[in-house]
């Protein structure tokens, strides 16, 4: 059940992103390029009068489902391996402080610079450390795939950085693809979990 949650939730995230976003791209009266533009600039509602709200709507919606995204993480859970799950807990205090600022970056749109500028630094550096302790976390399962690790590892490096750097437009469009990929691919992984399991010890016995 919780292979499923965690399936359900990170398609649930990616979708609700894109089509909220989308909902509000559509909305925009003006010239809107990754360039030129932040993505919260899709929440504003000087820029995007009749779309700002589709835009922080789905903010919000997107950092409710992560919460439920990392709570179910628990499925990773190794048993009798103290140090890996406390690398798991860690990725799950992240990712649910991270999921928190998600929503506020839309309970403060970025109209409200100072704190929306807060928020958003917040939700990249909690989410970008998450995601390194559960690369961190996971690689000791040997049936794992290594390009996700990998993926795991770039995601964590460039949400960190762009936390702290957060001044180039077409850097956050990266760092948000990323995101929602290895959200996206853990959550596919996930549900393949006991298949993989399987197939590693039938490899292993043969």
């Amino acid at each position: 059940m919780k292979r499923n949650l965690t399936f359900y939730a990170s398609i649930c995230a990616v979708a609700n992103y894109l089509l909220f976003a989308l909902l509000a791209f559509i909305s925009l009266p003006v010239r809107y390029s990754p360039l030129e533009n932040w993505l919260s600039d899709l929440g504003s509602d000087r820029l995007n009068p009749d779309g700002a709200i589709f835009y922080n709507i789905g903010i919000i919606v997107t950092g409710i489902i992560l919460f439920v995204f990392f709570t179910s993480l628990v499925e990773w859970k190794m048993a009798g391996n103290k140090k890996q799950n406390a690398m798991l807990q860690v990725t799950q205090f992240f990712g649910w402080a991270g999921a928190i600022a998600m929503l506020m970056s839309a309970v403060f749109p970025i109209t409200n610079e100072g704190m929306h500028s807060f928020w958003s630094a917040a939700l990249y550096i909690l989410l970008g450390t998450a995601f390194a302790f559960s690369v961190a976390a996971l690689r000791y399962y040997p049936y794992y795939p290594k390009w996700l690790l990998v993926l795991g590892g770039l995601t964590a490096a460039v949400d960190i950085a762009w936390g702290l750097i957060a001044n180039i437009y077409l850097m956050e469009w990266i760092t948000v693809a990323l995101f929602l990929l290895y959200v996206f691919f853990l959550g596919i992984v996930t549900k393949r979990k006991e298949q993989m399991a399987n197939k590693y010890q039938q490899r292993k016995a043969a």
